[in-house]
């Protein structure tokens, strides 16, 4: 066979498995949203939702200069509960827990640095700083007794904080949430190099950052998010984690995430004694359940939840089940 009816076969073949991806992508889109009645153009205004109209901001200076906004919702004398966001979102995500939560307890979320309105400072991104953060922010605001909710990345800063900062943890702390994330091994020790460099080179490329990442244009950024979620997701908020999303700086995202790779906190876990709950979905594909289930065995005060159904975005996905846990928990260490 010549060359170059070789190459006309490769690229029918290539042309082939695209058309047939397209089409897969474009049927799964159909169909959640047909299932829903959702059209996109609902879900795209769905995107838009914001704080309820009573929340309070805040933006709080960090010691590295870095400026992280806070929104706040309910009577700043209740029991505080913190939440703290995965990497890529913001606080955008708990508007439904400010709004459901809010009424009888002091709820506070926060953009972690470079993500939605906040800044990063001089130190830059890592979990270090991020756990410096959460720190600050709880003694500016004051906070005593407060159930902290850390959800993906936001749980593995919320480690390195009770690793790094004992002494505020006693403090200011009653009670935590381990909300879909890992204690380490995020991405397996094989993939890690390959993954710091491919989130590198992207970061440095924002053509290439809008063509591969879950914001690409039409179903197929749709499906890219999608594949977070668990089964039969609303496509309302596919379409919100997908707006979210696209307002993050690539660089600031390739900050954020590199970090990650090298998470493992599985000697401070035994240290940690007040009550904790740790909650994943059984169709979690980011930080599955057995992820959740070493986070539960290493800590000696833990209670582990395993919900059917939902993914990576349980706080969107199951609202009524998280802010029922979530007050639970709250109920129980109030001072």
């Amino acid at each position: 066979m010549s060359t170059s009816r070789k190459v006309t076969i490769t690229g029918a073949v290539v042309a082939s498995l695209a058309a047939a991806g397209v089409a897969a992508t474009s049927a799964v889109a159909y169909g959640d949203r047909r299932r829903t009645g959702t059209t996109r153009r609902q879900a795209q205004v769905a995107a838009a939702l914001s704080d309820p109209s009573d929340a309070r901001q805040r933006m709080l200076t960090m010691s590295d200069g870095a400026i992280v906004h806070v929104v706040e919702r309910g009577p700043v004398t209740a029991t505080p509960i913190v939440l703290l966001h995965g990497v890529t979102l913001s606080t955008r995500v708990w508007h439904q827990a400010l709004d459901a939560m809010g009424e009888q307890f002091r709820v506070v979320a926060l953009d972690w640095r470079g993500h939605g309105t906040s800044t990063a400072g001089g130190d830059g991104y890592g979990l270090e700083w991020l756990a410096r953060d959460l720190s600050e922010v709880l003694e500016q605001l004051d906070l005593r007794g407060a159930v902290v909710v850390g959800h993906s990345m936001g749980g593995m800063a919320l480690m390195r904080f009770c690793g790094n900062h004992p002494e505020v943890l006693k403090e200011r702390v009653a009670g935590l949430v381990f909300l879909s994330t890992a204690a380490a091994d995020v991405v397996g020790a094989t993939l890690a190099p390959f993954i710091r460099s491919l989130v590198q080179r992207v970061a440095e490329r924002p053509g290439v950052a809008a063509l591969t990442s879950w914001t690409a244009p039409g179903d197929l950024g749709y499906c890219m998010v999608r594949f977070t979620f668990g089964s039969r997701p609303a496509p309302v908020w596919v379409e919100q984690v997908r707006h979210i999303v696209s307002t993050m700086d690539p660089a600031a995202t390739a900050g954020s995430v590199v970090p990650l790779v090298h998470h493992d906190a599985r000697a401070v876990l035994p240290t940690i004694t007040i009550p904790t709950l740790v909650l994943v979905g059984s169709n979690d594909r980011v930080t599955p359940p057995s992820q959740a289930r070493v986070i539960a065995s290493l800590l000696p005060n833990a209670e582990l939840v395993e919900l059917d159904g939902p993914g990576h975005l349980i706080m969107l996905e199951r609202q009524a089940q998280f802010h029922r846990l979530v007050t639970r928990l709250a109920e129980r260490v109030k001072v």
